[in-house]
C-alpha cells in the first residue's frame, strides 16, 4: 500500500478505533451509572416507605391513646397496646433497612417507644378512664372522688412523649435521607466519568480531521487543481507543463507521467 493510500487508511482507522473505544467506555459508565441510579431510588422508596411505617404506627397509637384517655372508651385500651406492639415492629423493620451508622438512632426510638408506652400503662393500672362518679342524693352524702380528665393528663403526660418520640422518626428520617448525599454525589463524578470519553475523543477527532483537511488541501486538492490547470495550459497555448505544488508518492507519479506524455518524455519505471 503507498503513501496516500495508507495515510488516508491510517487516518480512517484511526477515528473508527477512537469511536468505538469512546463509546465502549461510555457505555460501561453508563452502564454502572445507571445501576447506581437504580440503587440510589431503591433506598429512597424504602426509606420513604419505613417512615411512612413508623408515622402510620405512632400516629395509630395516639388515636388509640386519645379514644380512651380523653374519650373515655376503655374498649381502646387494648388498641393502645396493639398499636404499641405494630411500632416496635415498624421499629424492628426500619432498624433491618437501615445503615449500621443509624443504629444508636434506632436504640434511642426503642426507648422512646418504651417511654410513651409506660405513660400509657400507668394510666391502664389506675383504672381512672372507667371510673364513673356516683350520683350525688343530697348534700350529706360524701364527696365524690375527683373526675378524672382526660385532656389534661393527655397534654401534660403523654403529649410531650408523642412529641419525643416523632422527633425521633423525624431524625431517622434526615439520617436515611442524608445517607443517600454521598451516593448522588459519586453518580455525579460517574456522570463526568461517562462524557469524559466523549470529549476527549471529539476534540481528538476535531484534530485529526483537520489533519485530514490540511493533507487532503495540500497533497491532493491542490495538486490535482494545478496539474488541471497546467495540463489544460498546455494543450490550448502550447505552454510546458509545469506543477508548482509539492507533489508526494502517487500525486508525484501521476506528475511524472503527465509530463512525459505531455512533454514526450520516456516515462520512467
Amino acid at each position: 500500500m503507498k503513501g496516500i493510500r495508507k495515510r488516508v487508511t491510517i487516518g480512517f482507522l484511526s477515528i473508527v478505533i477512537l469511536l468505538f473505544f469512546s463509546g465502549l467506555v461510555s457505555l460501561f459508565e453508563l452502564n454502572n451509572m445507571s445501576g447506581d441510579i437504580d440503587a440510589i431510588l431503591g433506598s429512597s422508596r424504602r426509606s420513604i416507605a419505613v417512615s411512612e411505617g413508623l408515622l402510620d404506627a405512632i400516629h395509630a397509637h395516639d388515636r388509640a391513646v386519645l379514644r380512651y384517655a380523653v374519650l373515655r372508651d376503655s374498649l381502646y385500651a387494648d388498641s393502645c397496646n396493639s398499636c404499641y406492639d405494630e411500632l416496635v415492629e415498624k421499629v424492628r423493620l426500619a432498624r433491618e433497612e437501615s445503615s449500621a451508622s443509624a443504629v444508636t438512632l434506632f436504640d434511642s426510638l426503642d426507648m422512646l417507644a418504651q417511654s410513651m408506652q409506660n405513660v400509657v400503662a400507668k394510666l391502664q393500672a389506675s383504672r381512672v378512664v372507667e371510673y364513673v362518679p356516683p350520683v350525688q342524693v343530697d348534700s350529706l352524702a360524701p364527696p365524690a372522688p375527683s373526675v378524672f380528665d382526660g385532656w389534661n393528663w393527655y397534654n401534660k403526660n403523654y403529649l410531650p412523649e408523642y412529641n419525643a418520640l416523632s422527633d425521633g422518626v423525624l431524625r431517622v428520617m434526615t439520617s436515611s435521607q442524608s445517607s443517600l448525599s454521598p451516593r448522588a454525589e459519586l453518580l455525579s463524578r460517574n456522570a463526568y466519568r461517562a462524557v469524559t470519553p466523549v470529549f476527549i475523543s471529539l476534540v481528538v477527532m476535531i484534530a485529526i480531521l483537520l489533519m485530514f483537511y490540511y493533507f487532503v488541501m495540500i497533497y491532493i486538492a491542490k495538486p490535482i487543481v494545478d496539474m488541471n490547470k497546467s495540463l489544460g495550459d498546455s494543450l490550448k497555448y502550447k505552454i510546458p507543463f509545469v506543477v508548482k505544488s509539492e507533489c508526494r508518492d502517487e500525486m508525484a507519479e501521476l506528475k511524472e507521467r503527465i509530463e512525459a506524455v505531455v512533454n514526450n518524455k520516456p516515462i520512467r519505471s
